[in-house]
């Protein structure tokens, strides 16, 4: 199981399952579901879960720097998704999209008083901007906290049963 999982297919795994959840989302609110039943499917969870997968891969191929390696691949991620999710804000003021996280009121891009480009692209920006260094955050927490107990497991398998102190 160690070679099956490398930090190049966490990340794909990662990008496919954030368009399945964007897309999903997009469905259930544009179809009129509750607030919380779309909430469900949102990106956010995986910055919970992804850090994590890093971690492990990192630790099972022993690779040098393991904190910086988890920092790339979780500011890499955050960034992929929050372009992703930046994109829908866009489309969604375009096709003047109804649900509630898009409009003006929410800090979205669909309402009267968004009009030009300049702030279609501040909105977006600054939101994805926000949620970068948030899921950074998030990332880095989880990774470390994976990275440290996968590391405390693989020097206590590490030693050999026999040895003595």
């Amino acid at each position: 199981m160690d070679c099956m999982w490398n930090e190049q297919k966490v990340m794909r795994i990662g990008l496919i399952a954030a368009v399945i959840l964007i897309v999903l989302r997009i469905v259930l609110e544009q179809s009129g579901a509750p607030f919380m039943a779309a909430s469900i499917f949102g990106v956010v969870w995986l910055y919970f879960i992804l850090p994590a997968m890093f971690a492990v891969a990192i630790r099972n191929h022993s690779q040098t720097k393991p904190f910086g390696r988890l920092m790339k691949d979780v500011v890499l991620f955050a960034i992929y998704t929050r372009v992703m999710v930046a994109m829908t804000y866009v489309i969604a003021h375009y096709l003047n999209w109804t649900a509630a996280r898009f409009s003006a009121a929410q800090g979205g891009t669909v309402g009267p008083s968004i009009q030009s480009v300049q702030t279609l692209l501040f909105i977006a920006v600054r939101n994805a901007l926000i949620w970068v260094v948030m899921a950074t955050i998030i990332g880095a927490i989880v990774g470390s906290i994976s990275l440290y107990i996968k590391g405390k497991r693989m020097n206590r398998t590490s030693v050999p049963p026999n040895a003595s102190y």
